[in-house]
């Protein structure tokens, strides 16, 4: 099965801000999206991408604003991309900080296609979600492509032009507005989102270059990356072995699990604590979901659910489901059945 997209809040949190000044009436449409206001006080901190080019989508549809993304791409701050932008701006040439921003883009957007390439002259920077899950993107690789563009005349200055603009999804009757913004050829029904541009461009020098902080951001932005990535790799572990062990109506205790991954209790909390995360807060993830998926899709009681879940009492389940999922286990059952029955 495919990864999901996962992107950086940072960038999240600056749309929000830019489609509230331009709708205010946008205002909480995180939260129909399902990301809590809480998740973007880090800016690091990476939401689901899907989230992301959902709440893009229903805020154009909702608003009859079709190139609604590539206006908010156009008001971006580039800023907002996190350490990547310090990275690029440092560089020797644009080329060298196309080349860091491909290489470090999983700092900002997983799952997706950043890549650089030059043919007969023409520089190619291409866009592209590898996510199939996503199926509505067309608000993101406008306002992606805007952001893009942004950058490459922040570099660049006036003498930035590009030679076309190639988008995935079909022209529609905005077409007008895309010209007016991107002035060259547009492409429509492509393969990839992509900017293309003269490849002499990639020689010119940048005014902030520094060649020995460029090496050094670099290197914290490679660390910072894989020290999320082992996060992720930790807690994959431990919802795994929660989950086969629930599964076998075996203990979960934190104890138990800390000797299963070949460490004292003391060592596994503060490995824990060391990639910002806690034990309970996995299980009890885990637990909520699997409860999800057996109120669903099964009959089982929901004192027979508690006890496979290792809860002692049905009430201390009750009570942990409705904080994690925001109903009671009854609740949740009635309505997922009137779902299947209506669908």
């Amino acid at each position: 099965m495919s990864q999901s997209g996962t992107i950086a809040a940072g960038p999240v949190q600056e749309l929000l801000s830019g489609l509230v000044r331009w709708r205010p009436e946008s205002a909480g449409i995180n939260a129909r999206a399902g990301i809590p206001r809480a998740a973007l006080d880090d800016p690091q901190e990476m939401l689901p991408l899907a989230a992301f080019t959902s709440m893009l989508e229903a805020a154009a549809y909702e608003s009859g604003n079709r190139t609604l993304g590539l206006e908010l791409g156009k008001e971006f701050k580039i800023s907002a991309l996190g350490p990547i932008t310090h990275v690029m701006q440092t560089a020797q040439t644009v080329g060298d900080a196309l080349e860091s921003f491909n290489r470090f883009f999983e700092s900002v957007q997983t799952t997706t296609r950043s890549v650089l390439s030059v043919s007969d002259g023409t520089a190619r920077l291409v866009y592209s979600i590898q996510d199939p899950a996503i199926r509505f993107r067309e608000q993101d690789a406008g306002f992606t492509l805007a952001i893009e563009y942004s950058m490459l005349a922040s570099f660049l200055g006036p003498a930035w032009q590009a030679s076309s603009v190639d988008f995935e999804h079909s022209a529609g009757d905005d077409l007008p507005f895309y010209q007016q913004h991107f002035a060259c050829a547009l492409r429509f029904r492509r393969r990839e989102n992509a900017l293309l541009f003269p490849a002499r461009f990639l020689d010119v020098s940048l005014k902030q270059a520094d060649c020995n902080l460029h090496a050094r951001l670099k290197v914290d932005l490679a660390d910072s990356i894989r020290q999320r990535t082992l996060r992720l790799d930790l807690v994959r572990g431990i919802e795994a072995w929660i989950a086969g062990s629930l599964c076998r109506s075996a203990a979960t205790d934190i104890e138990v699990a800390a000797g299963d991954f070949g460490m004292s209790t003391r060592s596994f909390q503060r490995k824990l604590a060391d990639h910002g995360v806690n034990y309970l807060d996995i299980r009890n993830r885990v637990r909520s979901h699997i409860a999800k998926c057996m109120l669903a899709e099964t009959s089982i009681p929901v004192t027979s659910i508690a006890l496979q879940l290792g809860y002692s009492e049905t009430s201390a389940f009750s009570r942990g489901f409705k904080i994690q999922v925001g109903e009671t286990p009854a609740e949740f059952r009635k309505r997922e059945k009137l779902a299947i029955l209506l669908s």
